[in-house]
């Protein structure tokens, strides 16, 4: 997750440790119980999770440190890391992922938007079909997004996921193109996007321009395609995926960076948090996974928010790491 307020041209994260908006509106340091990984060892699977690692932001290089040794320490069968390993510069996302060179079971990565970032004559899908799957088989990891696995008879399936608007907030009654460009409205009129502000001038208010919130992915990102459309290649791909491990498995454990459910945003956030909400993932993988009944747990990150719930009869998990907080999931199976 990436964003930038006041000033659009850059600004303070804005991204909280670790906190819950109670009904009151007052932030409460409130998280789930945490898994023991030191519990007795499962004789079956053991699948350790983490997300957001940003091993290119100092501040969250020391914190990634000490959880890879912790998951070194630990063991386990498998390791997924769930997306936002680091950015555009691959020397940062090299040594992140040899933090875990320790690791002896099979090692899986799932790319986040941080990881689609392109450096000078790259494109995002230039990295999502060979840059990052060259990187991770040279870490000893795979791709999963492109090579879904099954262990132990487990099927495993994982997609970066993306966004579609679908989870914005519609409380806020900002259009859409401007989710499109990923400015609020404050921010178009800062960075000078005045045919963007002219354009719907009538629906907007007050509250609307001073709203400057700048979603980082507009600069970084370059899919040649808009949001919507990779939204229709991913779930398609994630579709076809597991349809084909449903007829080879009993369960299926997927894993994505973007949030697929609708109930995993948080709410009740001030403004400049609430514009981020429709940039957090796209309902459609929630439908194709709970419209598969094989599928039994996801797993994400990217909200920076820990979330734990049920959906039917799919138990969906937010890890929750911050930039200075990392968090781990342990999945015996």
């Amino acid at each position: 997750m990436d964003s930038a307020v006041g000033p659009a041209t850059g600004g303070p994260d804005i991204t909280p440790t670790n906190p819950y908006i109670g009904a009151d509106g007052d932030f409460a340091r409130v998280r789930p119980k945490e898994p023991d990984t030191e519990a007795c060892y499962n004789p079956g699977m053991r699948i350790l999770m983490t997300a957001d690692l940003h091993f290119d932001i100092p501040r969250s290089r020391e914190p990634a440190c000490r959880l890879a040794r912790r998951v070194c320490q630990c063991g386990g069968d498998v390791l997924v890391l769930l997306g936002d390993t680091a950015g555009a510069d691959l020397g940062p996302l090299r040594e992140g992922l040899a933090m875990f060179d320790d690791f002896s079971g099979v090692k899986l990565l799932v790319p986040g938007n941080h990881c689609l970032w392109c450096r000078p004559g790259e494109t995002s899908l230039q990295r999502y079909h060979d840059i990052l799957p060259a990187e991770a088989a040279r870490a000893g990891f795979v791709l999963l997004d492109h090579c879904p696995q099954v262990l132990n008879g487990v099927g495993m399936v994982g997609s970066v996921g993306w966004y579609d608007y679908s989870l914005a907030n519609a409380s806020l009654g900002i259009p859409e193109p401007f989710y499109e460009a990923k400015l609020s409205p404050g921010a178009a009129a800062y960075v000078g996007q005045d045919e963007l502000v002219d354009a719907h001038r009538a629906s907007l208010t007050d509250r609307h321009l001073s709203l400057g919130v700048r979603w980082m992915d507009g600069r970084h990102v370059k899919l040649g395609m808009t949001d919507k459309a990779f939204v229709d290649t991913l779930a398609e791909r994630l579709a076809a995926q597991l349809a084909e491990i449903s007829q080879r498995v009993d369960q299926i454990v997927v894993f994505m960076h973007h949030l697929p459910l609708a109930e995993q945003v948080p709410r009740g956030r001030p403004d400049r948090l609430a514009f981020t909400a429709a940039f957090m993932g796209s309902q459609r993988f929630g439908q194709i996974l709970l419209a598969d009944e094989k599928v039994s747990h996801v797993y994400s990150g990217h909200s920076h928010w820990p979330d734990r719930r049920t959906v039917g009869r799919l138990t969906a998990v937010n890890v929750g790491s911050t930039y200075v907080e990392k968090q781990l999931e342990v999945l015996d199976l």
